[in-house]
């Protein structure tokens, strides 16, 4: 028990630094309102769940030893983000706001946000890598056979709570997004971050 305490604590500091998912799930908020922010949250933390049940399996292992695979994932993330981030800043640059009403994005259904948090995810081969660097730091001989398991699951979960709170946060915010400047700054900003993450996660 107190092995996979450490563990929770550990990833909830991990993942409270904002990174591609947070951006994802904030301008999905901002652009379809709160339930499909927490939609786009949801995807994210599947996606969780995916790399690490992979990391136990030995998948993302796999992909870390072999450079071409590890490539190629790295670079799709990439080209996912630089796109969000293209449409942010033409969102921009065209005055959009950022509520459901806006211009710019269409009213969001629960699966395409859904599908957006999931795709931001799981073409950001970090998280997989992030997986298998920190769990062995917690495994050992004599751990049940459950604690791998336990702690995928927990981090699935600290990852699902707070994205859904960058959603509520956002889609608070809307209101006085409403105005073509604050929209335009915020559209810009984030555009700007996604471009910039978009472009390190090509670095080589």
């Amino acid at each position: 028990m107190q092995t996979f305490l450490n563990f929770v604590a550990v990833a909830a500091v991990a993942v409270l630094l904002p990174g591609p998912d947070a951006f994802v799930v904030m301008r999905t908020a901002l652009a379809g309102g709160r339930r499909a922010g927490v939609w786009a949250g949801a995807g994210s933390a599947v996606g969780n769940l995916i790399w690490g049940a992979a990391s136990v399996v030995g998948v993302t292992g796999l992909l870390a030893a072999s450079g071409a695979a590890f490539s190629v994932v790295k670079l799709a993330g990439a080209v996912y983000l630089v796109y969000l981030g293209v449409q942010s800043l033409r969102a921009a640059r065209r005055g959009e706001t950022l509520t459901a009403e806006g211009a710019g994005d269409e009213r969001l259904s629960a699966a395409t946000a859904f599908r957006r948090g999931l795709a931001s995810d799981l073409l950001n081969v970090k998280v997989g890598l992030f997986f298998t660097a920190l769990m062995p730091q917690f495994m050992s001989a004599d751990a049940p056979a459950f604690l791998p398991a336990a702690m995928v699951a927990a981090m699935g979960a600290i990852v699902f709570v707070l994205m859904a709170g960058y959603a509520y946060v956002a889609a608070r915010l809307s209101a006085t997004l409403r105005r073509r400047r604050s929209a335009q700054a915020v559209n810009g900003t984030v555009g700007t971050v996604l471009l910039a993450l978009g472009a390190r996660l090509a670095m080589p």
